[in-house]
């Protein structure tokens, strides 16, 4: 039960993870911060060389240059050493400096006990987010056995 406690209070970093390189493009790049509160669903975990491996989804609630909400799933890596690994892939739905849609966003993580930091990217948009690049990073911090909160700062554009 220790483990199933342990595998879930790092699910919201699965979710702090996501968004695509800004691409070269005649528009200008601009660059904003915001936060995010985050809650996961563990949907599998398993045992392999001492890792804890946890597979899981989660739904982000985002602030800021980002409003709306992000939905992902990913996997987090627990090591033996009490660090972790994560990624994540998910689809952002919500506006973007006045411009609403739907955005893919990924993204990578690591840290040790409650706290990490990661890089997202973001791309492939639709609707008013079509032509949406972003890159970024964000710092999340688990405030329970499966939510957490955290800020991101990112710089994006739109290419036509």
């Amino acid at each position: 039960m220790k483990v199933l406690k342990t595998a879930s209070a790092g699910l919201p970093l699965l979710a702090s993870l996501l968004l695509p390189p800004a691409s070269a493009s005649a528009s200008a790049l601009s660059s904003g911060s915001g936060s995010f509160s985050a809650t996961g669903e563990v949907i599998s975990i398993r045992h392999a060389a001492g890792n804890i491996i946890v597979t899981a989804t989660e739904v982000q609630t985002l602030t800021g240059v980002l409003t709306g909400t992000r939905v992902a799933s990913g996997i987090q890596i627990f090591h033996p050493d009490g660090t972790f690994t994560a990624h994540d892939t998910g689809t952002f739905t919500g506006t973007v400096e006045g411009r609403t849609g739907s955005v893919t966003i990924s993204g990578d993580s690591s840290g040790s006990g409650n706290a990490g930091a990661g890089h997202i990217v973001g791309g492939q948009g639709t609707g008013g987010l079509a032509g949406l690049h972003l890159h970024g990073t964000f710092q999340p911090v688990i405030t329970g056995p499966t939510t957490a909160d955290g800020t991101y700062s990112i710089q994006l554009d739109f290419t036509s």
